[in-house]
């Protein structure tokens, strides 16, 4: 079976930290023989985000519609949205869940608030990333469970994000466990983001230790996507995501519900 479907991307459009626009990344899913592929573009409302783009959900929903115009022949669309930090703005994120109707809700943590308490630094810093490494990725898996019992979406985004830039293990295997059973008694999945692998980081997200974890407490359902904000990123690293997933069924959603991929792929 050949996967040809991106369950996860953005575009220029709606994602500020994007590089291509939406009828590029079509027009590139197309060139590059995808059926399908998931708009999944960022939902964030911290407003100190410096390359927020305020969400609209009528714009959204206007743009979705004139691609599918001019590529429905070509390619399915789907629209998603990646909400980040949900739990820490409950009633921002209920409100964008009634305004319109997505086919997938990715839920993510980006940023997370650290005070470190630091009084002293040592040569260009070293000590402090040292010392803040383990900090961040307790603070980090907070958030993650916070998120996990919030539910309301579909797919967990990149569980173990932190690593795409610190190339560090975390040591959280209570959190991990508790997050996990969170996530699937409120009917989430988990994701296989392959971003990480343009980063240098060696490994998907997540990495074995979490989709074994997983597996073990009982799930047994993932999307694959690329995370790729711009056209050149498209379905990059498939064929070590779905690696990966082995022994899992695969699959993306459509009006919010889970759909296996078949052997037409």
């Amino acid at each position: 079976m050949i996967v040809r479907t991106d369950t996860h991307t953005h575009s220029l459009d709606f994602s500020g930290d994007a590089v291509s626009y939406m009828e590029e990344m079509c027009r590139a899913a197309v060139a590059k023989g995808l059926k399908r592929i998931c708009f999944t573009e960022h939902v964030d409302f911290d407003p100190h985000y410096d390359d927020s783009i305020p969400f609209d959900p009528e714009r959204y929903r206007r743009f979705i519609e004139t691609m599918r115009d001019k590529f429905g022949g070509e390619i399915e669309i789907l629209k998603g949205i990646e909400v980040g930090e949900p739990h820490v703005y409950p009633k921002e994120y209920e409100a964008v869940l009634k305004a319109d109707d997505y086919d997938m809700v990715i839920a993510s943590v980006h940023y997370v608030i650290l005070p470190l308490g630091l009084h002293w630094t040592g040569h260009r810093g070293e000590d402090i990333f040292t010392y803040a490494v383990p900090r961040i990725y307790r603070r980090y898996y907070e958030d993650i469970l916070a998120v996990a019992k919030l539910g309301g979406f579909d797919v967990l985004g990149h569980f173990d994000y932190p690593k795409r830039y610190l190339n560090i293990d975390a040591e959280e295997d209570e959190l991990f466990e508790e997050s996990l059973r969170a996530l699937l008694k409120n009917g989430g999945i988990l994701e296989i983001n392959t971003s990480p692998l343009r980063k240098g980081c060696g490994e998907t997200a997540p990495g074995r230790k979490i989709l074994d974890l997983y597996r073990s407490l009982g799930g047994s359902r993932l999307t694959v996507g690329s995370d790729a904000h711009e056209v050149r990123d498209i379905a990059a690293d498939f064929s070590a995501g779905f690696a990966m997933a082995e022994g899992f069924e695969t699959g993306y959603f459509r009006q919010r519900r889970f759909v296996p991929f078949g052997d037409d792929e």
